[in-house]
């Protein structure tokens, strides 16, 4: 049962605090009261989708894991604000937010909720979380879905942690046969292999995501679904998928060309021990492309590399500590 449907009951249970989960579609439904902003409001931040795109932009420290992000404006607006006018904007996305979902501009609320949640506000991340979990109005998106609800549940919210458990408890086993299914079928029956693949990838697994991607980009020749779902899965932690956005950024072929972006993808693909990644940045830093040339970089990650068995990482080795042959002389 999702955030929406938690209080369609003929007899609601009083709850504290939750006027703002209560079925919008619900006539005995009072919108609140909106919180009213100070003298001079802090600046406010148009709502903005989401992006798993340029740039992979987060604060020191934060994990990669998770498959959510915030956006360079709203890292901004925190570190020029103080905690009270933050906690005042996160306040009024959420209440526009239920006020524009009311009113069925589905967008605009999923906006305002977006807000909200990246500005830490646990009831929008409880909506919108929800929104993602359920597929209301949006694509559906268990992974996004549970970490917006984490993130909820951890101030406390406690409709939040409720659904959390309800879905990280049946969706992950669920994906794991959804995704030996797709294996199993895979050779013999493709069209339901694939059937199964999409579901353990639409169950928010990394691993069906990137392969499921991949399938769309190289067999299906569908490029942007399967870059989508190639991201999903790198934003998920999946080390694979974020050395193949390194290499697609670096390229240019399927998604536009950024150097920048190509770098922190393998950087953090590096961090996750992925030896082909440490090949392709050790290469760049010992030939100098894209980046400023760093012997010293370079044979560190072209060492890891190598020991983790890739030979193109050995010979390049060789190559570097090779004993430079003297110029040949003039002839006499």
């Amino acid at each position: 049962m999702g955030l929406f449907d938690f209080l369609k009951k003929n007899k609601r249970e009083e709850l504290d605090d939750d006027e703002l989960y209560q079925d919008v579609h619900d006539d005995s439904w009072k919108e609140p009261e909106p919180v009213q902003p100070p003298e001079e409001p802090p600046a406010y931040i148009p709502p903005e989708a989401p992006l798993y795109d340029e740039p992979v932009q987060k604060p020191e420290g934060w994990p990669v894991m998770e498959p959510i992000s915030i956006s360079e404006k709203v890292i901004q607006f925190m570190q020029e604000h103080t905690h009270e006018e933050i906690g005042l904007a996160a306040a009024n996305a959420a209440a526009e937010g239920m006020k524009a979902f009311q009113e069925k501009d589905f967008e605009r609320a999923r906006g305002f909720f977006q807000l909200g949640s990246e500005l830490g506000n646990h009831k929008a991340q409880a909506l919108l979380g929800s929104m993602y979990i359920q597929g209301y109005e949006v694509p559906r998106d268990l992974a996004v879905g549970r970490a917006w609800l984490r993130r909820s549940a951890e101030q406390g919210n406690r409709q939040a942690a409720e659904i959390l458990a309800k879905y990280v408890g049946e969706s992950e086993p669920v994906a794991e046969e959804m995704y030996e299914n797709a294996r199993r079928f895979m050779d013999a029956d493709r069209r339901t292999g694939l059937y199964y693949l999409n579901r353990a990838a639409d169950m928010g697994m990394s691993r069906a995501q990137y392969e499921y991607g991949m399938i769309l980009i190289r067999e299906d020749d569908d490029e942007p679904k399967g870059i989508e779902w190639v991201k999903r899965a790198a934003f998920g932690g999946y080390a694979r998928a974020m050395t193949y956005l390194g290499d697609a950024y670096l390229k240019g072929e399927v998604v536009p060309q950024s150097t920048s972006i190509a770098l922190e993808w393998y950087g953090q693909a590096v961090k996750k021990n992925d030896p082909e990644a440490q090949l392709a940045l050790g290469t760049l830093y010992a030939e100098g492309v894209a980046v400023q040339p760093d012997p010293e970089s370079a044979v560190r990650l072209l060492t890891l590399a190598a020991d983790a068995g890739l030979s193109e990482a050995k010979e390049l080795l060789q190559t570097m500590f090779a004993p430079q042959q003297p110029a040949a002389g003039p002839e006499a």
